[in-house]
């Protein structure tokens, strides 16, 4: 998994091997429909959902493209109080997850390769490096493209985040300069935020963003509806634990201000990392450092009773006794997706979708079944602080 529990993995912006997920053993061409049969739905109890030609042409009419982006994704689901999750024909036997929402389509993480002749492999797992790859709807079937540009290189790209107005991607990659890894002085290559401009059907012009740092890791970008606060992970001096969240300002000329932290209610001496802003303003993030059921769990920002903000748990089925992460939702039309390493997936990470069923809570009174009663608070900023969207 790319931030894998384990005694190896212990500070995740550090090792390399844990930082960019775990692999699988096989490959396939990015330019065929990835099919069915590697999933082993009895392992997870799930059920399949039937794909007629009559049931897509429904799907087709319907003028919500976030529906029609899931059903045409979805292999099987369970459904539970909450949300109903599917696990996706878009993900292969390699490591795939960190979905993005873009133009009607995911963007995502993988590291499937599609040219066995010029791949390149990570020296430490002996596996293709992460690429950013596109559904790209054609007939009745989704392909999957790599992203155009220069975007992509042989090193790791992953965990993307558009502007408002979907012309700048920003992402994660390796300290990457002149086409060559830069290595920390503790022998380890740390991950920066890059951005780029769409030009014309490609991505270019990459460069990297001012705040980042070769002493420590900057990584997963979210960006806030508004367009104007740009949230990421990092180990950077004067984090609680082994990586805190931040937020920095964007400002109308281009410029950043100073990253902040989001405080000790959020962050914690484990590590807090993937945040997502949703379209109504809730911050989303997972962390192995509040109580949960396991690994990574995905939590969300949520004031309480007293007045403080409180690590919310999402719960069974978004969260499990593996790593979840990299959640993202659409609230108005209450639809999302995440990742997960969890029982049933392909030896490696997945990428799940789901549909809301119940409102998320406005207020926390009480402890969440089959959770402890999470006690950090936030004692340097109000909820409507943290979220900046003002």
């Amino acid at each position: 998994m790319f931030l894998k529990k384990n005694l190896w993995g212990l500070f995740f912006f550090f090792v390399w091997g844990t930082i960019f997920s775990q692999w699988g053993q096989l490959e396939k061409s990015n330019e065929t429909f990835v099919e069915y049969a590697f999933m082993d739905t009895n392992a997870i109890d799930f059920k399949v959902i039937p794909t007629t030609s009559a049931n897509y042409h429904v799907e087709l009419n319907m003028d919500d493209e976030y529906n029609i982006l899931l059903d045409s994704l979805t292999i099987t689901e369970k459904k539970s109080e909450k949300f109903r999750v599917n696990i996706l024909n878009i993900n292969s036997p390699y490591s795939d997850y960190a979905p993005s929402f873009y133009n009607g389509e995911l963007v995502f993480a993988s590291s499937r390769s599609i040219n066995s002749m010029s791949k390149s492999f990570d020296e430490v797992s002996n596996q293709p490096f992460l690429d950013l790859y596109t559904t790209a709807k054609k007939s009745d079937k989704q392909r999957i493209k790599k992203l155009k540009g220069t975007v992509n290189t042989k090193f790791h790209e992953s965990s993307v985040a558009f502007s408002k107005d979907q012309k700048t991607i920003y992402f994660t990659r390796n300290n990457y300069s002149k086409k060559k890894s830069r290595i920390h002085g503790s022998g380890t290559v740390l991950l920066k935020i890059y951005k780029a401009e769409y030009d014309n059907g490609r991505w270019k012009n990459v460069e990297e963003l001012p705040f980042n740092s070769d002493e420590y890791s900057i990584a997963h970008p979210a960006i806030s509806p508004d367009g104007k606060s740009l949230y990421f992970a990092s180990d950077m001096p004067g984090s609680y634990g082994k990586s805190d969240l931040y937020v920095v300002t964007i400002n109308e000329d281009g410029s950043y201000g100073e990253p902040k932290n989001l405080g000790e209610s959020i962050n914690t001496d484990g590590r807090e990392t993937f945040p997502y802003v949703s379209d109504q303003g809730r911050l989303f993030f997972a962390s192995d450092g509040h109580a949960g059921m396991g690994g990574l769990d995905i939590f969300m920002a949520l004031p309480n009773q007293h007045g403080s903000t409180v690590a919310y748990n999402l719960g069974n089925p978004i969260n499990s006794s593996k790593d979840d992460f990299t959640f993202i939702i659409n609230e108005e039309y209450k639809i999302g997706y995440f990742s997960s390493n969890r029982n049933g997936s392909k030896e490696d990470d997945d990428i799940y979708g789901f549909r809301q069923l119940k409102p998320f809570p406005e207020l926390l009174r009480q402890k969440v079944k089959g959770i402890q009663k999470l006690e950090r608070i936030l004692l340097l900023k109000p909820y409507q602080e943290i979220t900046t969207l003002d």
